[in-house]
Parts: structure tokens; sequence; C-alpha cells
């Protein structure tokens, strides 16, 4: 699976233990982050503040937490007004040993 579905899968997930809402389709997919900016990948939060009930930074920045405790590929994010920068790991996590058999 690629990264920007995994991240778009998780912010689904955010945005509806957060705000109780389902996401619009569409509206989580991620760009890439501008080359003057920190982070790998950026959700864009505006489509959520008429159910955040928030500023565009507050959403963002609870959005990011979310991820960050989530989704273990996100290893930090910041907020610049109502983008959330995400920088994702670089590592390839294996969630199972790869197995070998001696002969």
């Amino acid at each position: 699976m690629k990264i920007e579905q995994i991240i778009s899968d998780a912010a689904v997930k955010a945005v509806k233990a957060l705000y109780g809402i389902e996401a619009a389709p569409g509206t989580t997919v991620p760009q890439k982050t501008k080359k003057e900016f920190e982070g790998n990948l950026t959700l864009v939060v505006f489509p959520f503040l008429k159910a955040s009930h928030k500023a565009p930074e507050a959403t963002a920045q609870e959005i990011g937490e979310y991820l960050l405790a989530n989704e273990p590929a996100v290893a930090s994010f910041n907020v610049i007004k109502g983008f959330l920068n995400l920088v994702i790991l670089s590592l390839i996590h294996i969630s199972e040993p790869t197995r070998h058999s001696l002969i």
C-alpha cells in the first residue's frame, strides 16, 4: 500500500475519532509538502473546520497529534496555518520477521 493511502486512511480515522464525522471523499488525500517547508506529505485541514469548530491551526494540531499517536508511519509533524505537514518515517517496518528454513 502506498504511503499516501496509509496517511489518507489514518486521516479518515482521525476525523471520525476527533469530530464524529465521515470525511468526504478526496478531503484526506495528502499532497507532497512544498520544498520550503519541513515534511514529506501535507494534509489540508480546511474541509474539517466546520466539524471541529476551531481555528485551522488548532484543527491541524489535533489531527497531527492523533496521527502521531496512532499511525506508526508518522515520525513528526508541524502546522502552518491550515496545513498539516507530516514527516514520514524513512525506514520500512516489517511486522513479522522473515522466516528462513534450514535444510
